[in-house]
């Protein structure tokens, strides 16, 4: 076994690379000795003989899925424990918060670049909010600390990122978790393209997150609640690519509780985030009242998990069949969507759905608009629907086509 013991951590002054934005100087406050000497942690690399059946267990099953979402970890004759960075080898960059999903995530990735066969270029990105006062300064003092003297995550690696006015996308107009979100997606996106341009695109480069069974079944819940078409029910993907950013979650098969126990047998801390047991966020109420009732009913937080994702695996071999039938009847794309009489009503509804969403380019898609599109399907007047995002609905006698608001303005202009 490789046992990696600090009987001494002194956490030096964050070094920040490739940072946008630092906070004030008066946000970085310094930490007494003794809080320091808390943080001791011993942490093994990964061996097979040298952790427990639990632990080797979730292990295991990260890098099966790791493996389904980047083949190219696997490097065949390759040392144990890569040291170099080869061109070819995939870069993976963790997000880590400092919460128990993302320590979990950054350990387990640690340990898998250790075995043999496998080839990975760890990097960290952290996101500094900086909404939470000292919280935030927390939670990145810790993340830097674990990444540079326990992960061995090298200062050019390991990048933070600041949320200020100046680093916020082009659009604004949205609530404070969605444009945090669109932050993120941005300056992943740009992370993502220099490190590409950095192995001159022979790299994978992915960015991995924390997400577990337990978030894929607030997301089934969610759907379920605000309305959704029936392939839609289905959970978090284990890999999405989008514009060019490749996001992938290994953890996806293992529930929080499961993360937790990991982390306490492998004698690793986390920060909690106060945040999250604020009660106005719906998913917030998903997470902290209505799934921890459901998993009692089901026996167990695993037996919830494991029943939803039953459900997501039906959810999508449902979509795929209806993508063969849609597929197998020719159906022509055009610019607008043309209702088939003939048609089973359910394949109508899907194929609206599916034409709502190429033409709002993978905007959200309300089971609400597409509702309301249905219901309006034979109207002998062309009627306009909503559909969120400058994006409406024009129907009338089984037609269905989509304006953007520019575009229903110059009618309006012209009706007038």
């Amino acid at each position: 076994m490789i046992l990696l013991t600090l009987s001494t951590i002194l956490l030096p002054p964050p070094q920040i690379s490739h940072s946008t934005s630092p906070p004030p100087l008066h946000r970085l406050r310094s930490r007494t000795r003794a809080q320091l000497r808390s943080q001791k942690r011993a942490v093994t690399c990964y061996v097979a003989h040298g952790s427990s059946r639990f632990v080797r267990r979730v292990q295991e099953q990260a890098f099966e899925d790791l493996k389904k979402a980047v083949p190219s970890v696997v490097s065949r004759g390759a040392p144990e424990g890569i040291q170099g960075k080869d061109r070819n080898m995939p870069i993976i960059i963790a997000s880590v918060s400092g919460g128990s999903d993302s320590i979990a995530l950054i350990d387990i990735l640690h340990n898998i670049r250790c075995r043999v066969n496998v080839a990975l270029d760890l990097h960290v990105i952290h996101f500094d909010h900086q909404l939470r006062g000292l919280e935030s300064d927390g939670d990145r003092e810790y993340v830097h600390h674990i990444c540079r003297d326990i992960y061995n995550i090298p200062p050019s690696s390991l990048h933070t990122r600041y949320w200020c006015l100046e680093s916020n996308p082009p659009k604004t107009s949205i609530g404070v978790q969605e444009k945090a979100r669109e932050w993120r997606t941005f300056e992943s996106e740009a992370l993502v393209n220099k490190l590409q341009q950095e192995s001159e695109g022979r790299s994978d480069v992915v960015v991995a997150l924390g997400h577990h069974a337990d978030d894929s079944v607030e997301t089934i819940l969610l759907k379920l609640l605000r309305g959704a078409s029936i392939t839609s029910l289905k959970g978090i993907d284990l890999k999405l690519t989008n514009k060019g950013l490749t996001k992938i979650r290994p953890l996806l098969s293992l529930s929080k509780a499961e993360l937790q126990r990991y982390l306490n047998e492998r004698n690793v801390s986390w920060r909690e985030d106060s945040s999250n047991q604020k009660l106005k966020y719906n998913r917030n109420k998903i997470r902290n009242i209505v799934i921890p009732a459901l998993a009692e009913v089901a026996g167990s937080p695993k037996a919830l998990a494991d029943r939803f994702g039953e459900l997501d695996s039906e959810v999508r071999s449902l979509g795929d069949y209806v993508e063969s039938e849609l597929k197998s009847t020719h159906v022509e794309e055009t610019a607008d969507f043309i209702v088939r009489k003939e048609a089973a009503e359910f394949l109508e509804r899907e194929r609206l759905y599916r034409f709502v969403r190429r033409a709002k380019k993978g905007q959200t898609v309300t089971y609400k608009g597409i509702h309301e599109i249905w219901r309006q399907i034979d109207s002998a007047h062309a009627k306009l629907v909503d559909l969120k995002d400058d994006f409406f609905a024009r129907v009338q006698k089984g037609r269905v086509s989509i304006i953007t608001r520019s575009e229903k303005n110059q009618l309006d202009e012209i009706a007038k």
